[in-house]
């Protein structure tokens, strides 16, 4: 609480936010047991478990004692998936919803309280106790401030352009980039929903990438921009977090050669529940090895700015078309995310690319579709992979 809100505004209370310890005789709720996974992050009950085995301290049954308490207190319905939001063959085609019940509060506090419990009666370190806690903060300084906006400029007709009928995508690709490039601020990754009238469940990702000579993707998936894991638990914020990412860490193999993102995806430890739509979509930020200097986050006027030497060096925007909380398996929420380069270092980005590196594009798209009305989704995905310099010369 002073983390987020100032000196003064923690409220306390750990040594009577419980239900005493739970009885030996008592037996976990069948409702309990069979939603546990459901209605909270399944790791909640697998750390609370490893903890049972470690210590043997009875943390699952105390977390069941305490959600028990508080439901008979809340009068809290055995609410189950709220199948009645959705189209019920789409539900039984894989498609989910994503949607917060009362009892997932209550399975949070109890979760929480179990954890004031082993505080208070265990001898549990306060400090270890709140690192275990850090998923249940639903926002983190600077994202409060994150605004979903318009798409961006660069974004052009790119979805329309990858379902016209006998599109080639090598092509898209090349003319989106050729585009990019005239584009006050280029983007160097982007991600985004197709239109909702042509395609319900799909999306498609265009990131830029240095590629080794001969460099060939992998037959099981293409090339994706790694996560950049950055503990922020000690502020609960990300403005001022300075990235020291080396391109080293971000080589990943191909079936020959090797390649590196311009872009990280970047996942603040905790990150707040509230905004998982856009960590699963992927987060970008450009890459400080792609940058002049040390730059470091800030949040203004709805984006996420990567400051370096006092200017905006880059900037990252999210948006949503036509959102709706729905999602086939394996897909994401109609939200889109793009990474922008300021022109000028836009212009320079080939001379920051590794020894031995060239500067490529690479394009995805992935679309969910069922082959009849009430059967089941199946994604179908295309690749393609182009050299910034193939693109630039002229035809």
């Amino acid at each position: 609480m002073e983390k987020t809100f100032g000196p003064g505004m923690g409220l306390g209370g750990w040594e009577t936010a419980h239900s005493g310890e739970v009885p030996e005789e008592f037996e976990p709720d069948d409702y309990f047991v069979k939603h546990k996974a459901a209605h909270v992050p399944p790791t909640f009950y697998n750390e609370l478990l490893k903890l049972e085995r470690s210590t043997w301290l009875p943390f699952v049954r105390q977390w069941a004692w305490e959600w028990q308490h508080l439901r008979e207190k809340l009068g809290t319905g055995f609410t189950l998936y709220p199948h009645y939001f959705d189209e019920y063959g789409e539900l039984h085609a894989g498609v989910m919803g994503q949607y917060q019940q009362r009892q997932s509060e209550v399975f949070r506090s109890a979760h929480i309280r179990t954890f004031a419990l082993a505080v208070a009666t265990w001898n549990m370190p306060l400090t270890v106790a709140g690192d275990y806690l850090l998923d249940h903060i639903p926002a983190i300084g600077g994202f409060f401030d994150l605004d979903p906006g318009e798409s961006p400029q660069c974004l052009f007709n790119l979805p329309t352009k990858c379902l016209a009928e006998g599109s080639d995508l090598q092509a898209v690709l090349a003319d989106w980039v050729r585009a990019n490039r005239s584009s006050e601020s280029p983007c160097v990754s982007i991600a985004s929903p197709f239109p909702m009238e042509l395609e319900k469940y799909g999306e498609v990702y265009v990131g830029a990438y240095f590629v080794s000579p001969g460099f060939e993707m992998s037959e099981d998936h293409g090339l994706y921009e790694p996560m950049d894991f950055t503990l922020v638990k000690d502020t609960l914020s990300i403005h001022g977090v300075v990235q020291n990412t080396e391109a080293g860490q971000m080589k990943r193999k191909g079936k020959a050669g090797w390649s590196v993102p311009v872009c990280s995806s970047f996942l603040p430890i905790p990150h707040g529940f509230w905004t998982s739509d856009y960590f699963a979509l992927g987060f970008p930020i450009v890459a400080p090895y792609c940058l002049p200097a040390h730059s470091a986050i800030r949040v203004r006027e709805g984006f996420l700015e990567l400051v370096a030497e006092n200017e905006t060096v880059a900037r990252t925007r999210i948006w949503n078309d036509v959102w709706r909380p729905t999602y086939a398996r394996g897909g994401n929420t109609r939200c889109g995310a793009a990474a922008e380069l300021e022109k000028h270092l836009f212009d320079e980005l080939t001379n920051r690319a590794p020894e031995g590196s060239k500067l490529a594009w690479f394009i995805r798209t992935r679309i969910w579709k069922r082959p009849t009305e009430y059967g089941e989704y199946a994604m179908e995905e295309r690749r393609a992979l182009a050299l910034d310099e193939a693109i630039n010369q002229p035809a």
